[in-house]
């Protein structure tokens, strides 16, 4: 959802809420956590607004630089963890300009930040995403089952449209999963239709995936 020129004037002028707020250019503490909220809090795709250079009352503030706030902004939220996109643009009132910051709702929730740490034999390293997304989807009591046969062999079955009973047994290997996803190598399957079994003759996790 794209916001007008008008449309964020009107929210420039309105009452902060859930979706809006306002600080001045020289107030940066709270950006990143403001942003951090938003991304968490507002509707998957529905766009929160920080104004920047703006005073509590509404009031854009005069002589801000804009192109040096927009790259004070850039450096502070880049510690988010994940990343969360964001979008920048300038609005303009009478003869006074201020930084309109649109935070789309993320559907990749929850967001932090700072980054989260793993130990990497005698070191501490920032978690990359793929294994983040892995220790959010731990939450998920399937996925959290799934994922101890990450790199192991398992026992895969489907059952296509149009039949009652899965397909013979093949063998996978499950290479990630996180709360929306399963993968098996090129394969990827949604959750949703991931049932999950036991291979008692292979000693093994076993799947059945509808493909309906």
């Amino acid at each position: 959802m794209e916001l007008s020129d008008k449309e964020l004037l009107i929210r420039l002028a309105s009452t902060e809420d859930h979706f809006v707020e306002r600080k001045s250019a020289g107030d940066s503490r709270d950006w990143l956590k403001t942003v951090v909220a938003f991304a968490n809090s507002a509707p998957a795709g529905y766009p929160a607004v920080l104004f920047i250079g703006v005073k509590n009352d509404g009031t854009i503030e005069q002589g801000t630089n804009l192109d040096s706030l927009q790259q004070k902004f850039s450096k502070k939220i880049a510690d988010a963890y994940p990343p969360i996109p964001t979008f920048s643009k300038i609005v303009k009132r009478d003869e006074n300009e201020c930084l309109a910051i649109i935070v789309p709702g993320s559907a990749e929730r929850p967001h932090f930040s700072g980054p989260s740490f793993v130990r990497d034999g005698s070191q501490t390293k920032k978690a990359p995403e793929k294994q983040y997304a892995e220790f959010i989807a731990q939450r998920n009591s399937m996925a959290y089952e799934i994922l101890k046969w990450k790199e192991k062999k398992i026992t895969v079955r489907y059952l296509y449209s149009g039949r009652t009973t899965p397909s013979s047994p093949k063998e996978r290997i499950v290479t990630a999963c996180n709360q929306f996803y399963l993968t098996m190598g090129e394969e990827s399957h949604p959750l949703t239709r991931v049932e999950i079994s036991f291979d008692n003759k292979n000693k093994r996790l076993e799947l059945i995936i509808s493909t309906l």
